[in-house]
């Protein structure tokens, strides 16, 4: 690419042409990324090549920046050429050459030690400007680089997601299928939380242990054959009332359930195997104060795996 059409290299330092899209804009940085980081590239490390390497992605990957410097560099180009012309018709003076040599005369020595301190200072004041900026730009590479893996890691983790809650939905739909065609329950169990809580007491801790001891002994005779899931349900016994939806009862009653099947999981039962359910009823006002404080864990077997 012509200097003049990439004034600043940003083309040229990700090595990619001006029509270049968003992916392949990225799909370079990580490229160049890896060859010349200070800390990960190598033997082709340069510090200064990745600076200006984050530079130009961080212009080049914005819309509004990346269009604002094309337009720059149209316009140096065409102000380069319009002074190119203008310097071509100007015709050329006759006559000796203008001096060049400065006039005689000399300076105190005063002055002059004053200009040689205001100028170290200066140097002085330049350096210290120019190490701080590497460190920003350094710092502003690895925040680039941790957020485009940051961005992967979420974009993996949506996709695991989705497919495990397919996966999790389609199981429990045949686990009870089957439970209504031949299978049943091999285990059930149940865990209180306290009076308006969401987190397990001493009594409830032992219950969970309880039921994880009698899932592990339920578990012994399962046949190899069959298939199997661990269910946990919890019930909101008012999640609604004339006035509305009890939006307060729906977040406890589905937090206990998520502290049990994340206990659950922690004691080392497979997460696929893992099904909540959540059910809501609408409890007559002299029932309202009996919250669904209980949480329930069955184990549904057995029915053939698809």
């Amino acid at each position: 690419m012509d200097p003049v059409d990439d004034p600043k290299g940003y083309y040229r330092a990700l090595g990619v042409g001006r029509d270049a899209s968003a992916e392949e804009l990225k799909a370079a940085f990580r490229e160049r990324a890896k060859l010349w980081h200070p800390d990960q590239g190598g033997p082709e490390a340069d510090e200064d090549r990745f600076r200006h390497l984050v530079e130009a992605y961080e212009v080049l990957r914005d819309p509004v920046r990346r269009r604002a410097y094309d337009e720059s560099a149209f316009r140096s180009a065409r102000e380069r050429a319009e002074r190119h012309t203008a310097a071509s018709a100007r015709p050329r003076p006759k006559g000796r050459s203008p001096r060049l040599t400065p006039r005689s005369g000399s300076w105190p020595f005063g002055a002059v030690l004053a200009v040689i301190a205001l100028a170290l200072v200066s140097l002085g004041a330049t350096a210290l400007w120019w190490s701080a900026e590497r460190q920003l730009a350094l710092a502003d590479a690895q925040i680039q680089d941790l957020s485009l893996r940051l961005s992967d890691a979420v974009a993996a983790q949506a996709d695991t997601r989705t497919r495990y809650r397919a996966s999790t939905v389609a199981g429990l739909d045949q686990a009870l299928q089957a439970g209504r065609s031949g299978g049943g329950f091999l285990f059930a169990g149940e865990v209180a939380f306290p009076p308006g809580g969401t987190e397990l007491d001493p009594e409830g801790q032992r219950q969970l242990e309880r039921a994880v001891v009698g899932l592990a002994e339920a578990l012994r005779n399962v046949p190899a054959d069959r298939d199997w899931l661990i269910l946990v349900e919890s019930f909101a016994a008012a999640a609604a009332s004339p006035a509305g939806v009890e939006v307060a009862a729906w977040e406890k009653a589905l937090l206990r359930m998520a502290v049990v099947v994340d206990a659950l999981a922690r004691q080392g039962l497979p997460a696929e195997r893992l099904a909540g359910r959540f059910q809501a009823g609408m409890a007559p006002p002299d029932q309202r104060q009996a919250e669904g404080r209980v949480v329930e864990i069955k184990l549904l077997c057995c029915f053939r795996p698809d």
